[in-house]
């Protein structure tokens, strides 16, 4: 089996090439760029669209299935990503093209590189390349690229469409594998990051009201001053700390492995449970730490009057947060609603509680194990938590084997990077390991 890194680039660039920009007002959604994307990738991958039966769900999704011989007596095994990619920013501040998808110092630049049109572009690759070669899989393969992960949800979301799809043909899961994660390499030391599970995610809109009128002759507290007030007391009053079971199995298996930095926390993970509150004033001096002991609140949007001179008469606060598993939406709010000033009203724009954690002893978990094992020997597996947000959340109710993971074969070594950030770009060297992983899991799962 060949592994053409040139050609992979290719049909990276290809994909890239196409600004498939998502968009909250589903109406601004350009549906034209998708569907020339769906044509490269009929064109890039002919043998994948004759092998497999394809169909849009929604206005641009994608549902790809094999049907495989059955005698493996195994459920499905399903990889998906999203075809969408973030707004670009400012142009002025790329080296290069945002949707060029040129190469450069080893690298292709250019918005999706990174996330995640790369996870889809090795899921065909692998295929194509397993099918070149006559494989027949023992079970059946789903892929499920949606159009609108990047806005976490919302109205038309495309994750929820495909799940229903299958719900509806009564097809439940063996497992799942989704981005993020991948093969870590830092200060000389070597990891795989596989995140079992993801925060919850919810938008809360704070609402005030108020008579308005001519900034000539104000009032005290009118409704832009109420939402000042709960923006203050959000932010000196977070949720409290949270022992999530991800987070301690997490500490524990890098503190095993020697893969904390901080020396501190590294110390006070011999003994998680029993240092949880000096691991937590370890954790709340560092914004990234600080994440993974509690639900976190980011205040993002907030609106007034059009006017200078106008006193609103309405005035809105929205804030981003990322519940920990363990916790809910409603404990959140519950939360809120004891700092808020009166007069101010509370709302869910859109969001869902945390996905159920996943196993770490399915057998999806052991052959990702033994893969990783066979292409970076010594190489531990670590169960992690991910504190941004996937599609894959909303498969977790279909896969009764509790083996939905967010974990690619990409290399992690400072050299990729910029998802969601200008300049983001991908190392041409790190393509062809994200194939062989999948190439790799496909032919031992069902065995």
């Amino acid at each position: 089996m060949k592994y053409e890194t040139a050609l992979f680039a290719e049909h990276l660039q290809k994909m890239c090439r196409i600004p498939t920009v998502s968009s909250a007002d589903p109406d601004k959604t350009r549906v034209s760029d998708f569907l020339e994307l769906h044509k490269v990738m009929e064109e890039c991958w002919p043998l994948v669209h004759e092998k497999m039966t394809r169909e849009v769900i929604g206005k641009c999704g994608l549902l790809y299935h094999y049907k495989g011989t059955g005698k493996s007596g195994k459920l499905p095994l399903m990889f998906i990503a999203h075809q969408d990619v973030v707004p670009e920013g400012d142009w002025s501040m790329w080296k290069y093209p945002p949707f060029g998808s040129e190469v450069h110092d080893n690298a292709i630049w250019g918005r999706g590189t990174t996330d995640s049109k790369c996870n889809i572009q090795a899921y065909m690759d692998a295929l194509t390349m397993l099918f070149e070669e006559g494989w027949e899989p023992d079970y059946d393969i789903y892929l499920g690229f949606g159009y609108n992960e990047e806005i976490m949800g919302g109205p038309g979301a495309a994750a929820p469409m495909i799940v229903q799809t299958l719900k509806d043909r009564g097809v439940e899961l063996g497992g799942l594998i989704d981005e993020c994660g991948g093969i870590v390499e830092k200060n000389g030391k070597r990891y795989a990051d596989i995140n079992i599970c993801e925060k919850g995610y919810v938008d809360v809109i704070f609402t005030a009201m108020d008579q308005g009128g001519h900034a000539a002759s104000p009032e005290k507290n009118n409704a832009l001053v109420k939402l000042a007030k709960t923006m203050i007391a959000l932010d000196e009053n977070p949720m409290p700390p949270f022992m999530s079971s991800v987070v301690v199995k997490q500490f524990k298996a890098q503190h095993e492995h020697g893969l904390i930095d901080n020396a501190e926390l590294d110390a006070l993970c011999g003994d998680v449970e029993g240092n949880w509150d000096k691991i937590v004033a370890v954790c709340e001096k560092d914004r990234y730490l600080n994440a993974m002991i509690r639900t976190t609140t980011a205040i993002t949007m907030c609106s007034g009057s059009a006017q200078a001179n106008i006193i609103p008469e309405k005035a809105t606060l929205v804030v981003n947060n990322r519940i920990l598993p363990g916790q809910t939406i409603d404990d959140l709010l519950a939360h809120f609603r004891k700092l808020v000033p009166e007069g101010v009203e509370i709302s869910v724009l859109k969001g869902d509680d945390p996905p159920a954690e996943q196993s770490t002893e399915s057998e999806l978990f052991r052959n990702i194990a033994e893969v990783v094992e066979e292409l970076y020997p010594g190489t531990p597996l670590i169960p992690t938590m991910l504190t941004g947000g996937t599609d894959s959340r909303y498969y977790c109710g279909i896969c009764p084997t509790n083996s939905v993971y967010r974990f690619t074969g990409l290399l992690q070594d400072g050299r990729s990077g910029g998802a969601h950030q200008v300049n983001e770009h991908i190392c041409l060297d790190h393509l062809e390991g994200d194939v062989r992983m999948y190439v790799s899991i496909l032919k031992r799962y069902g065995k």
